[in-house]
């Protein structure tokens, strides 16, 4: 039996609120006063041609999830050819992932542990996926011209 601690399904309110607060210091940090945008706690920016979003959301009852995000494209046209590239970008990608959302959006997501977060590795997730997001939007629309 491996020696780490089984992961216990709940929602740790406390923790979820402590994220926010921890969160809204980073943002401080890294953007001015009228850059990011706050609504029903997802925290939301804009960089070249895509929207960063931020939000906190319950894992188990030890630690959330911050999941950092960006729609890359929609209304394309996923061909068998665009999601060869897409599975392809995910090798070669080191942090973060492309995927699929409900209505065959493609976003590109970044996944950290809340708990223990501090502003060196949001800072690197919100860097990677604006960066990876504003690089590729346009790249993925081509696929359908």
């Amino acid at each position: 039996m491996p020696k780490f601690k089984v992961l216990k399904e709940g929602v740790n309110e406390a923790l979820i609120e402590k994220t926010h607060q921890k969160i809204q210091s980073f943002i401080q940090k890294l953007f001015h006063e009228d850059e990011v945008i706050t609504l029903d706690g997802t925290y939301s920016f804009t960089f070249g041609t895509v929207s960063v979003n931020v939000r906190v959301l319950p894992w188990h009852t030890e630690d959330v999830l911050v999941e950092v995000f960006s729609y890359v494209a929609e209304e394309i046209e996923l061909t068998p050819s665009v999601m060869e590239e897409l599975l392809r970008l995910n090798a070669t990608t080191h942090f973060g992932a492309f995927g699929l959302t409900f209505d065959n959006s493609v976003i590109f997501s970044y996944s950290l542990a809340g708990a223990n977060l501090d502003l060196n590795e949001f800072t690197a997730a919100v860097q990677t996926v604006a960066t990876v997001a504003d690089s590729y939007d346009e790249l993925l629309k081509e696929f359908n011209v």
